[in-house]
């Protein structure tokens, strides 16, 4: 692990740490000047690369959620919709489950002052999936509710069995096929 962080960019290197740093002591505990002697990265290099705190806070929130809304993205070709929620349901909890900081930064940043409708207005990572969804509902393959709430309950499914594997990784097989069995009666018609 270790010598995947020397070959990051600084830039990375400080979205990084700050993420760790953020998770582990909340955002208010978390200085600039934690974040530079942490990662190694001078203030100055720091400050070329974002222009405040607030800057990084939320640099560090769309690279998470990037990073987590990637695993959605499949190179099957398999037109069965529940084959296909059922990759994106497997690979997004793998992925939360190796990279918990992020996934548990992203929660953090959800439930913070930070968190706001601009930010979410100027966030384009889930374009493609919000459409794939669009698609399953105008084919009649899922409820025909509004998008936004069918991908909210979606999600709060989705993060609450992230949570308990975390909490509970030695039930993680019997929990996931229970995960996607619930998560399936909740969209699909």
């Amino acid at each position: 692990m270790e010598d995947d962080f020397k070959i990051l960019t600084k830039r990375e290197k400080v979205v990084v740490t700050a993420i760790q740093l953020f998770v582990a002591n909340g955002f208010d505990k978390v200085s600039t000047a934690d974040i530079s002697k942490t990662c190694g990265v001078a203030t100055g290099t720091m400050f070329h690369h974002f222009s405040s705190k607030d800057d990084i806070i939320v640099t560090c929130y769309r690279t998470a959620k990037r990073n987590f809304i990637a695993q959605t993205i499949t190179n099957t070709t398999a037109s069965d919709v529940k084959q296909h929620l059922q990759f994106m349901w497997y690979s997004l909890i793998e992925w939360s489950l190796i990279n918990q900081d992020q996934f548990q930064y992203m929660q953090q940043f959800v439930n913070s002052p930070y968190y706001s409708k601009q930010i979410m207005e100027q966030d384009d990572t889930w374009l493609e999936l919000q459409q794939w969804w669009k698609t399953a509902i105008d084919d009649k393959k899922f409820k025909d509710i509004p998008v936004e709430f069918l991908i909210k309950m979606f999600s709060n499914l989705l993060y609450s069995t992230i949570t308990f594997l975390i909490y509970n990784p030695k039930e993680k097989n019997e929990y996931l096929k229970h995960s996607f069995s619930m998560c399936w009666d909740m969209v699909a018609i």
